[in-house]
């Protein structure tokens, strides 16, 4: 007899990658140090140590709310499916190995703000973390038996363009910085504009 495969609860492969998301958070937030701040320091030397720190503030804010972005996507995307394959698991994997990266990006990014350098580390960062996201869900579409049966061909559809849209928008960022930081500074805060809010399911009617 033929064995049938068991498939793969989503709940499981959902826990694993909110641990590791939450890892992530916590290795990023580390990387800001205290400023030292002699006893004797005056008001203006205090809050200089502290002016110090700030781009690195900025860039752990910055890649905090991504990652929020990316946690509330992953979550809805994982709710489209009905359950998973192994192919799947390697596919989130490669995901989160490039989420994984982002405390040393966003570490560099914060201590060298000002170069061009930085911001292509941080937008090639993202370019793969979106391209992973954009290959996992394509294979997904592709795979008719594991998402929901009635989920809108429309829906489909537009959820693939968004993604591709940012693929394209973090892959200009790597180069946009040459020009000046503050494009690719503004097409980081672009696209949690566009991701901030979660795509709402569209079904189709039987």
């Amino acid at each position: 007899m033929e064995k049938q495969k068991v498939p793969i609860p989503v709940n499981r492969l959902e826990a694993f990658s909110d641990g590791v998301i939450a890892i992530i958070i916590t290795l990023m937030i580390l990387e800001i140090k205290i400023p030292e701040v002699a006893d004797d320091a005056s008001g203006i030397e205090t809050w200089q140590q502290w002016f110090n720190i700030l781009p690195s503030f900025i860039s752990y804010i910055l890649s905090f709310i991504i990652i929020g972005v990316l946690w509330v996507n992953h979550h809805q995307f994982f709710h489209q499916l009905k359950h998973l394959d192994k192919k799947l698991l390697w596919y989130n994997l490669h995901l989160l190995f490039w989420m994984c990266i982002l405390p040393v990006s966003t570490a560099f990014l914060g201590r060298h703000i000002h170069m061009p350098e930085a911001t292509a580390v941080y937008g090639f960062n993202m370019f793969m973390v979106a391209l992973a996201f954009a290959i996992m869900r394509e294979y997904v579409h592709r795979s008719e038996h594991l998402l929901i049966e009635n989920l809108s061909h429309a829906m489909r559809k537009k959820l693939r363009s968004k993604i591709m849209m940012t693929v394209g928008l973090y892959f200009l960022s790597i180069f946009a910085g040459y020009i000046s930081i503050y494009i690719s500074l503004a097409i980081f805060v672009l696209i949690i504009i566009i991701y901030f809010m979660p795509q709402d399911i569209v079904l189709e009617k039987k």
